[in-house]
């Protein structure tokens, strides 16, 4: 069993048109290179993060033998580079080896170099709408620590694992969400709202950034930002956002200021379930250094942002005065997530999903007529996102392949959806080609029992798969035993029947398909009706 992990093809569907951002592949094996070749290059990172099999009851010791440290997601360990061949041998060797990896490095997605100017909150929030008093919701900002003497965050922010300040970036980051307004400095989107700061080292890694990430959702973080990304694809990351996304938390990440370096995708704000952040300048217009994929979902003010910074790094801008102006996708990013701690805290019926969705859905299209990449669904509205009617909900997200759903990534498998009894089920869902390209459901087919399955869109053009229970992945085609491809609004269709004498698993496969009006979501009625067999 290993993570699902993003890719540039989907081989199971390869006859639909995917980006990096909307297609999953079982992940490589990788190890660091040994003999002449072990004479390392300038990029070998220190350390390798190898994961073990879930459950595995000879990984702990493996890895006490190996030196390896265990992160807080999954059966993942940190382990020096030098060990990390010998390491996954061992592992593979007892049967336990998943994947082995690079522990990258990510950078935060800050561009310094701003000019004087002031602006960013007025293109969000409306003039005449009132934030309501802080509440439960709060923001998890995973960064440098807070500064927690600072006025404009003294008294909505808690560190997490307290220490030093290392950096001014947490500390504004953390203001642009949140800063209080008290008659000094600045005030965020959403003023006071409690901050939940949690340190991290000046080099980030993909897993500090996990453990990061899996520590604000076991704090109950409802919104949870992240202000860095790497063009380096990282399994241990991609399922720890997962995680953190199936315990209700929202995750909010940085597009990444990359566009005049090659223009690469950036993760984590690619990854689905994740929303993903570019910045404007003050004419609206998406900024010189912002990222730009399909991967976007909306864009906030990212070009000289008043931020609150520590008196200590206070040092450059000629005024001692706790205040600066950053520019990047760092504070692009904030801006959304004080948005969305401020619309969770007034709905709170609306799952972290649904708050994604109303917040794309009810952005100002400011780039070329509707979704682009360069602005996603537009600019961030405050009040329409407040007036905005509660989209459908999406039933066991995230589901998006079937390691998610067969206790892999999670603690213990998805329940099935349906087991033949009764005779007939429908369950609704939604898909988005950005956010939630594939949703995999399990069922169980008793014994001498035959099925058809429907799959009705009410928009959009999901197609339908099905694969045999022994199937581990998406990309495992040789195990697919039915599928259907239908044109735009056409009801897919399949039958399966199971002959032997106990009941079977099958997992049941929902991708975007093509659709003639470039609708980017889409959704559906999967309907389940066994019938005779013959």
């Amino acid at each position: 069993m290993r993570f699902v992990v993003l890719c540039a093809a989907l081989a199971a569907f390869a006859a639909i048109a995917v980006t990096p951002a909307q297609a999953y592949n079982e992940r490589p094996m990788r190890l660091p290179a040994t003999g002449r070749g072990a004479v390392a290059a300038a990029s070998e990172p220190a350390t390798w993060l190898v994961a073990a099999v879930p459950g595995s009851v000879r990984a702990a010791a493996i890895a006490r033998r190996f030196g390896a440290g265990r992160l807080r997601v999954g059966a993942v360990y940190r382990v020096a580079t030098v060990r990390a061949r010998a390491f996954a041998a061992a592992l593979r060797g007892a049967g336990a080896l998943r994947y082995a990896e690079p522990n990258a490095t990510l950078q935060r997605t800050s561009a310094l170099d701003a000019v004087p100017a002031g602006y960013a909150r007025g293109l969000v929030v409306e003039p005449g709408i009132s934030p309501p008093a802080p509440g439960a919701v709060s923001i998890a900002v995973i960064d440098d620590l807070v500064d927690t003497t600072h006025p404009d965050l003294a008294a909505n922010t808690r560190q997490l694992n307290p220490g030093p300040v290392l950096g001014p970036h947490g500390t504004m980051v953390a203001s642009a969400a949140a800063a209080s307004f008290n008659g000094f400095g600045v005030f965020g989107i959403f003023p006071g709202a409690p901050v939940v700061s949690i340190g991290l080292p000046l080099e980030i890694t993909c897993a500090d950034a996990a453990n990061g990430i899996i520590a604000a959702a076991n704090a109950g973080a409802k919104i949870i930002n992240l202000s860095f990304g790497s063009a380096d694809d990282c399994a241990s990351l991609f399922g720890t956002v997962q995680v953190a996304y199936a315990k209700g938390s929202l995750v909010v990440a940085a597009a990444g200021n990359e566009f005049s370096s090659g223009n690469p995708v950036i993760y984590p704000a690619a990854y689905p379930h994740v929303l993903s952040v570019a910045a404007l300048d003050p004419n609206l217009a998406p900024s010189g250094f912002s990222s730009e994929n399909t991967s976007v979902d909306v864009a906030a003010p990212g070009v000289n942002v008043p931020l609150a910074i520590p008196g200590a790094f206070d040092v450059d801008d000629g005024a001692a005065d706790g205040v600066t102006l950053g520019s990047g996708t760092s504070f692009a990013a904030p801006i959304v997530s004080g948005a969305a701690a401020w619309l969770a805290t007034v709905r709170a019926n609306l799952s972290n999903g649904q708050l994604a969705d109303v917040l794309r859905h009810s952005a100002r299209d400011v780039g070329p007529q509707g979704y682009d990449p360069a602005t996603g669904f537009g600019l961030i509205q405050m009040g329409a996102a407040l007036a905005a009617p509660t989209p459908a909900a999406d039933v066991l997200e995230p589901n998006d392949g079937i390691s998610f759903i067969d206790g892999s990534v999670f603690s213990k498998p998805d329940p099935y959806v349906w087991r033949g009894v009764p005779s007939k089920r429908t369950i609704k869902g939604t898909a988005d080609r950005v956010e939630d390209p594939i949703d995999v459901y399990r069922i169980r087919l008793p014994r001498r029992a035959r099925a058809r399955i429907r799959l009705r869109p009410a928009f959009g053009n999901p197609d339908l798969f099905v694969f045999r229970g022994a199937a581990q992945s998406i990309t495992d085609d040789a195990n697919i035993i039915a599928r259907s491809k239908k044109a735009t609004k056409k009801v897919d269709s399949v039958t399966i029947s199971n002959s032997g004498r106990t009941a079977r698993r099958f997992y049941i496969a929902i991708p975007i398909g093509k659709d003639a009006a470039g609708s980017l979501n889409s959704s559906y009625r999967l309907e389940f009706q066994r019938i005779r067999l013959r």
